[in-house]
């Protein structure tokens, strides 16, 4: 994590699997049959495709099981099926104080993308769950608010790409941010932090974009400068 030179941050992130350093898991199961939900919102793409991405509202979920409080979900079909692209986040846990006096907190982020086919048979293609523990400052824990489909490769599996922040701070430490991008159960990460008053932003690509499809790292790229600024001077709050 970058930090400027009055920073003290601090970030306790742990691995579950994977050899990049991401605490996440692939799994596979399979449900009752869903009905297709009733859409609305309608999100722009960022390159014309018919893959039609849509806002899909918690209390219109088809039986899909997820952990956490609900942050939104993205539907879109594709040569997969029908997609349901789920965001949440857990309640920060609390815990006694520590051998040192202080008091931490424990916060968990989920995402999670299923796919329901033709037959109606539907399975969790990937999912994700990073977090910060044993905070004993600020947490700091969120979902970007933009999400963007495309089909840059034109295979007919829709590429969504996204980001969220992390970060455990007693002051202006620009946040850990990362940014993925994920097709048809393969992922791709760039690591770095957000910038704050002028400081960090930088980020770093992550070696599966190495054999990434040509155009995978710049939509990824792009997505980072859009949403590199997490907060400026004027908006500082500390």
């Amino acid at each position: 994590m970058y930090k400027t030179i009055y920073l003290i941050p601090f970030l306790f992130l742990a691995c579950q699997s994977s050899e990049n350093g991401d605490s996440e898991i692939i799994s596979e199961n399979l449900t009752e049959q869903l009905d297709t939900p009733d859409e609305s919102e309608t999100a722009d793409t960022s390159v014309p495709m018919d893959l039609g991405l849509r806002k899909v509202k918690a209390v219109d979920l088809p039986d899909l099981d997820y952990a956490g409080n609900f942050n939104d979900c993205w539907y879109w079909e594709d040569k997969n099926g029908e997609n349901y692209f789920i965001r949440t986040l857990e309640e920060p846990q609390l815990h006694p104080e520590n051998s040192e006096g202080w008091e931490t907190t424990d916060q968990y982020l989920h995402v999670y993308h299923y796919i329901v086919s033709s037959n109606a048979e539907s399975s969790l293609l990937r999912d994700l769950t990073d977090f910060v523990k044993d905070c004993e400052f600020d947490l700091i824990l969120y979902h970007l608010d933009e999400i963007e489909l495309s089909d840059i490769d034109n295979d007919n599996y829709g590429e969504i790409t996204f980001g969220y922040r992390l970060n455990c701070t007693s002051d202006v430490s620009p946040s850990d941010q990362k940014v993925l991008l994920y097709e048809n159960g393969d992922k791709y990460i760039l690591r770095g932090t957000a910038e704050a008053i002028g400081y960090g932003g930088e980020y770093e690509v992550g070696d599966e974009f190495d054999s990434a499809p040509e155009g995978f790292l710049k939509k990824a790229e792009s997505f980072w400068e859009e949403n590199r600024v997490e907060f400026e001077l004027e908006d500082n709050e500390f």
